[in-house]
């Protein structure tokens, strides 16, 4: 989709921010502090290679651990497996092996080499560094013990086995996805970052996409040479950063490795700046050759191998996404995609032991046979109102949209991206109302997404508008609840020009949300319109409130005789408003609403019976 270019920031000292237990995904919270790391040193000879440090001799299953190596071969690029490749090799308590890359670290005038870990399994585990480039060579092992997991330690993310259309974690746990892009910085890469971060955690979000983008955390651009990430190890620094602050707050990252500008000759074009173009002296006369230069697939697989080596760790790394709307570049071709994603998944994968999900993404709805490639886990479709109006209304199209994109593969499907328009939205009177942002998470979340619709606009309207107050409800609403379990089911709403519902049921429970038809942006936009016109309003005081439905009648089929507590909650704090119990009489549940004016969420629950 839209693609904007922030200015660059300056270098920054920076403060580290520790990693912090992160608590359930279906409604994250800090816990207090429950792991209290034991490093210690080895006395292993180093003469060759030999893990110097490592960051706990006792660490909680599925929780990072860290490690120093030292040695004393060299190379004129580190970055490089051809000159110097360091693996670390862990054979768990099972006596299964799996190993894992260094990588070359730098940063403040100090450099070395460093692996990071995280155990799946508790019990002794045995860590051995091993040289495979220039020549072969085994130090000393160590041994670490992994404890039992924190409190809110769930594993990583899968998709659900229960129910393939949304996630879960390693152990059960159901997460559903909460949150918007905040693919890169504004001002301060890390000032930002924690401010954006807090302010998702503060209102129960827990789900944030994010770029290696040329302007934030890519590792090769026109400042560096290919393959040669010296010039960039501030931009990884930043990213560690961004990682351990996203965990100590609950939030999980979809991470996107390519953005299409830098392979675009159309669309926000910048591959006459990419360092792979011929004309920089790199290997392709044209974007299409990344997909199949020998010399640019390779230099992609390093480039792999250092991101899986640095944060392929991560418990909260959500998703690896190749590629931001990848129609915009000539690899959109299934000839030229299908098979570069085969190899590079597989290069992926090699140094990636813990499997994360793999998603990519296009600004239409997506070529099936990509999406039913065994190497893509999760579906994803991009959606910006003035494109097509008629897919996501925020009911209606909801509803089309989700029937036509599972009708392309069997997996979950997230809106990675949605907004109002493709252009700049900065905040007025309307903006700030929120009207498109706000339905899309709820019509999102009741249609089968396994995510709330992902709003584009994070700095020039979200932060502004202080939106972020808008997933306070829903995540309040959904905190316990999981969807995996629940199926639609029609609500029959009177009168049916004034509201329309819909509503997600479970073994003695339904879910729904309720929506005045007004509440929409086309209305908005009229009311806004003709209030300023007039001079009923100025933008300072405009406010978009539909007119107020006061008798509204929803009515359930198919519910089980007998009493049902209903509870009513404002869709924006997540306060409960009303509760009352109704009993339902020949299978048919009559409930009136409370008057409102915009939307109101309910649970009904059987108590008896």
């Amino acid at each position: 989709m839209s693609h904007r270019f922030a200015a660059l920031a300056c270098a920054l000292w920076l403060t580290g921010c520790a990693a912090a237990p992160f608590a359930t995904p279906a409604m994250p919270r800090p816990t207090a502090p429950a792991f209290i790391p034991d490093p210690f040193e080895t006395n292993a000879d180093c003469a060759t290679l030999c893990i110097q440090r490592v960051s706990s001799r006792n660490i909680p299953k599925w929780r990072k651990l860290e490690f120093d190596l030292a040695t004393t071969v060299q190379a004129d690029n580190p970055f490089d497996p051809a000159q110097i490749a360091i693996n670390v090799r862990f054979t768990s308590p099972d006596g299964s092996v799996v190993e894992v890359p260094a990588f070359f670290y730098s940063h403040e005038g100090r450099q070395g080499w460093k692996a990071r870990f995280t155990p799946t399994a508790e019990g002794k585990w045995r860590a051995q560094p091993v040289l495979h480039v220039p020549f072969a060579f085994q130090g000393e092992p160590v041994t670490f013990r992994a404890l039992p997991p924190l409190p809110g330690s769930h594993g990583f993310l899968r998709v659900d086995r229960r129910n393939s259309r949304y996630l879960a974690f390693d152990d059960g746990t159901p997460f559903f996805a909460i949150g918007l892009n905040l693919a890169w910085w504004k001002d301060d890469p890390i000032g930002d970052y924690r401010r954006w971060f807090d302010a998702l955690q503060a209102n129960g979000a827990n789900a944030a996409r994010i770029w290696m983008a040329p302007q934030s955390f890519s590792l090769e651009w026109r400042d560096t040479p290919l393959g040669d990430y010296t010039a960039r190890m501030d931009r990884a620094h930043y990213l560690d950063q961004v990682f351990e602050m996203a965990e100590a707050r609950g939030i999980y990252i979809q991470l996107t490795l390519l953005d299409y500008s830098q392979f675009s000759v159309n669309v926000y074009p910048l591959w006459h700046e990419n360092p792979y173009n011929a004309a920089n002296g790199g290997p392709c006369a044209r974007p299409r050759d990344f997909a199949t230069d020998p010399a640019a697939r390779a230099l992609f697989k390093q480039r792999l191998r250092y991101i899986a080596a640095r944060w392929g760790y991560a418990t909260n790394l959500m998703a690896w996404e190749w590629w931001n709307e990848v129609n915009f570049t000539e690899m959109v071709e299934t000839e030229l995609l299908k098979p570069w994603i085969e190899e590079m998944t597989a290069a992926l994968r090699a140094h990636d032991p813990y499997r994360h999900l793999i998603t990519t993404s296009y600004s239409v709805p997506g070529d099936p046979h990509i999406w039913n490639m065994p190497e893509i886990d999760v579906v994803q479709r991009h959606e910006y109102i003035g494109e097509d109006a008629r897919w996501f209304k925020p009911v209606e199209g909801g509803r089309a949209l989700f029937r036509h994109m599972k009708d392309i593969a069997v997996k979950p499907v997230v809106i990675g991206e949605f907004a109002a328009t493709f252009t700049f939205e900065r905040p007025n009177a309307l903006t700030r109302e929120g009207i498109q942002f706000h339905n899309g998470l709820w019509a999102a979340a009741f249609n089968g997404f396994a995510s709330t619709a992902m709003y584009w606009w994070w700095d020039t309207l979200v932060e502004p508008a202080n939106l972020w107050l808008h997933y306070k409800g829903i995540s309040t609403f959904l905190r316990g609840e999981d969807l995996a379990r629940y199926a639609p089911t029609p609500v029959a709403v009177a009168p049916e020009q004034d509201a329309i519902a819909l509503g997600l049921r479970a073994p003695g429970r339904i879910l729904i949300w309720l929506r005045n038809r007004a509440y929409n942006m086309d209305e908005g936009a009229y009311q806004y319109g003709v209030q300023i016109a007039t001079g009923q309003a100025k933008e300072h005081t405009f406010r978009f409130e539909p007119r107020r439905l006061d008798e509204v009648t929803l009515t359930l089929e198919a519910v089980g005789d007998g009493r049902h507590r209903v509870q009513w909650f404002d869709t924006v704090s997540g306060k409960l408003l009303l509760a009352s119990e109704v009993v339902a009489s020949g299978g048919v549940l009559v409930v009136n609403a409370p008057p409102f004016n915009r939307d109101l969420a309910a649970k009904v629950v059987r108590v008896d019976g």
